[in-house]
């Protein structure tokens, strides 16, 4: 964890996600590292008699005060650690088993967190895992994060990013059928995707100065013998975005299945990926459990975990908290540039 001398901690709001998974965990053992807390002021937004639970059970100390959702909005003084308190129906939700009882508090956490970051109270969000059926089924209807986070921004231009120190990867459609990506990849979304990152990653502090932009067809369409979707919409995108920024080299549509290792070895300081598997797959396997999930084009920061909620081992105390510690410290980051 990066030290920064004399400057004040960003205030972080941690999600502690779908309490039926493995997020109350990792939350809760990324705040006990000494360094985490010597980085940030760190906020657990959740039920405080569940995580007190899961904490005895992990074995852990349970030294975070608890405070109202409504206190962080208050003006007053915020202690350097808490529980922000949401309550949720703690009798209907258990460690393995999701719900529609878990999908409501995940989304709750969610909402009040958003709320203290759009006052200014919060410096960032992180957020542990939701289940999106469950999440569906509390009648928040939103196929994830992104979605439902672009929403409380008052953001309707948003896009989801994965990052490691080697490969930074932006995705141009995310939670959608394969089927449907086809006809998503137009001119109108790739130029606002890149313009998006121009935008975006500046502010955050991240190089952008070289951009490759993937095929969509196996071979980038070798010039339209196994496809026309290069020729015919991205080609002409990328000609219009060199021609509104000058100053950046915007590669491609290159053959993704090379793309990945070049931008990895440095050749490229991001990558536009056209659906969820393409981008995430090198992303994963590169970097898993280092990858960290930012949400471009909100009002704050945000970073996220880049693994699931695994009902499979939830309450087992064997969820490692590598994931959250990496989301935590690229918030902070992130934080201070932005």
């Amino acid at each position: 964890m990066t030290d920064y001398p004399n400057t004040p901690k960003p205030a972080l709001g941690i999600t502690t996600g779908d309490p039926a998974g493995i997020g109350p965990e990792i939350a809760l053992r990324a705040a006990s590292e000494p360094a985490v807390r010597g980085a940030a002021r760190l906020y657990l937004y959740g039920d405080t008699a569940l995580l007190r639970d899961r904490s005895t059970a992990l074995g852990l100390p349970f030294d975070l005060p608890s405070v109202t959702p409504e206190f962080m909005l208050c003006g007053r003084e915020l202690p350097d650690y808490a529980v922000v308190h949401v309550q949720a129906r703690v009798g209907e939700i258990h460690a393995g088993s999701g719900s529609s009882a878990s999908g409501e508090a995940a989304a709750r956490n969610i909402m009040a967190c958003a709320r203290a970051c759009m006052d200014g109270r919060l410096d960032a969000m992180v957020t542990a895992p939701l289940n999106k059926k469950h999440l569906n089924e509390a009648g928040f209807h939103y196929p994830g994060h992104t979605e439902f986070l672009a929403h409380l921004g008052g953001s309707p231009d948003v896009a989801m990013a994965f990052l490691t120190e080697k490969l930074k990867v932006v995705l141009a459609t995310i939670h959608v059928p394969l089927r449907a990506v086809i006809d998503l990849v137009t001119p109108e979304t790739v130029l606002a995707k890149l313009a998006i990152i121009l935008r975006e990653f500046p502010r955050l502090g991240l190089p952008c100065r070289r951009v490759a932009v993937a095929g969509l067809n196996p071979h980038a369409g070798e010039e339209g013998l196994i496809g026309t979707e290069e020729i015919e919409r991205i080609g002409p995108a990328l000609d219009r975005a060199r021609d509104q920024y000058p100053g950046v080299g915007i590669s491609g549509p290159l053959p993704a299945d090379t793309l990945f290792y070049r931008a990895a070895q440095g050749e490229f300081d991001v990558v536009l990926a056209l659906y969820h598997d393409q981008g995430l797959g090198p992303i994963k396997l590169m970097g898993f459990g280092e990858a960290v999930n930012v949400t471009l084009g909100l009002p704050f920061v945000r970073t996220s975990v880049d693994h699931g909620t695994a009902f499979d081992i939830a309450g087992k105390g064997i969820a490692r908290p590598e994931s959250m510690i990496s989301a935590i410290r690229w918030a902070v980051r992130l934080a201070r540039h932005r």
